[in-house]
């Protein structure tokens, strides 16, 4: 079912929640060395403060896509962001790791309410011939979040890491208000007869290209997540700048990835296939992750190449869920279907950051390079095999 017109305030406001629970997501590497410090880890364990966030995601991603089936994404979009809220506060109040680590689950499962409902809400209130520019501004939210969050680093030796995990609890309670009252609401989806959820992810599943595309989202993910993630203590390492400048050269690492978002609309328009695209993306990628974290690799270089990676990078978000629509066996399991992508997507942000953390601790920064280089290796290939789904040329 699609609306006869597009409905851009919808669009720009679905894109404002990803945008505000990116900000939790962009608001630990900055933090890293302060927690840290506070607490005495090392960074194997630092790690799973950034990992953790995915945990709930990757294991039931599918799932969390049938509820909002049943319940409807324009309920959902503002309780997820109220759970995130809840969770940033009590990051911010409880002590401990333990309880730090517990207030991340909570915030990962109200960012995937939010990472699912918000772009069903553009499917629901955008024309098919809009819809792919419309994704290529949805794919932006997390380069476009994390940035801005990111820029708060100077703050951070004065207003302190839970200060700014409260600021945000705040910033989402004023936002699901406004979501909650001001959102436009879209037209009804169809709903299937006798529908169960389980055999929702069933279907899904079966349907030749979801299961494919939301495992190339893992590569994706955990590149970015690692590089993103663990640039501010490389920065400060290799490079002896503050934590303050750390956090602005790591913010412009994750902005420029909204280049190759917003440029994943025209790209396909042009009639580039998806899978062509989605592959050199990934290959520019390994390029850049086996060269970044080499002792031999000046350090303006490896910035420069970090830059080089996330701008191609930003391609296959893009590309992956501007394809919900196509790929989904029915409309009423797009959500189901984004649901299993946000899956692969936090299999990517738990496994990344964590492995690369434990290989950097055991083996030094330039295992990062063969742990990356491996992974998004692997994309190219699982980029390639979209072309046996056959929905696409």
């Amino acid at each position: 079912m699609n609306p006869e017109r597009t409905s851009w305030p919808a669009v720009f406001m679905a894109v404002g929640a990803g945008i505000a629970a990116a900000f939790q997501v962009g608001k630990a590497p900055i933090a890293l060395p302060f927690i840290r410090a506070e607490m005495g880890l090392d960074l194997s364990h630092a790690a799973w403060i950034l990992s953790i966030f995915a945990l709930m995601g990757a294991a039931v991603g599918a799932g969390m896509g049938t509820m909002v089936t049943r319940l409807g994404s324009r309920r959902l979009l503002p309780v997820g962001l109220l759970i995130l809220a809840a969770g940033s506060l009590a990051g911010g109040l409880v002590p401990g790791f333990t309880g730090l680590l517990a207030s991340r689950v909570v915030e990962g499962i109200g960012y995937m309410l939010v990472v699912i409902s918000a772009p069903m809400q553009i499917t629901l209130q955008t024309t098919a011939t809009q819809r792919q520019m419309a994704f290529g501004l949805w794919g932006a939210f997390m380069p476009f979040g994390m940035a801005i969050s990111m820029t708060a680093a100077p703050a951070l030796p004065l207003l302190g890491w839970r200060g700014l995990w409260l600021g945000m609890a705040a910033l989402l309670v004023l936002y699901a208000l406004l979501v909650h009252f001001r959102m436009p609401r879209p037209p009804r989806p169809p709903r299937p007869l006798n529908s169960h959820v389980l055999a929702d992810v069933i279907d899904t599943l079966r349907a030749p290209g979801p299961l494919l595309l939301a495992a190339a989202f893992v590569p994706y993910s955990a590149a970015y997540a690692a590089l993103t993630g663990f640039l501010p203590t490389l920065l400060i390492e290799r490079m002896g700048v503050t934590p303050g400048t750390a956090g602005l050269m790591a913010a412009l690492v994750a902005g420029v990835n909204i280049i190759g978002n917003l440029a994943s609309g025209p790209a396909l328009r042009l009639g580039l296939p998806r899978r062509k695209v989605m592959a050199a993306a990934f290959a520019v990628m390994m390029i850049g992750c086996f060269g970044i974290f080499q002792s031999w690799t000046p350090p303006a270089v490896a910035y420069g190449l970090c830059l080089m990676v996330t701008g191609c990078a930003g391609l296959l978000p893009g590309c992956i869920l501007g394809s919900a629509s196509i790929y989904a066996p029915r409309l009423p399991l797009v959500p189901v279907t984004l649901g299993l992508f946000m899956q692969g997507s936090n299999w990517g942000q738990l496994l990344g950051p964590v492995v690369v953390g434990a290989a950097v601790s055991s083996q030094g920064w330039p295992a990062a390079s063969f742990v990356l280089g491996a992974a998004t290796m692997s994309g190219i290939a699982l980029a390639l095999a979209l072309r046996r789904a056959g929905k696409e040329p």
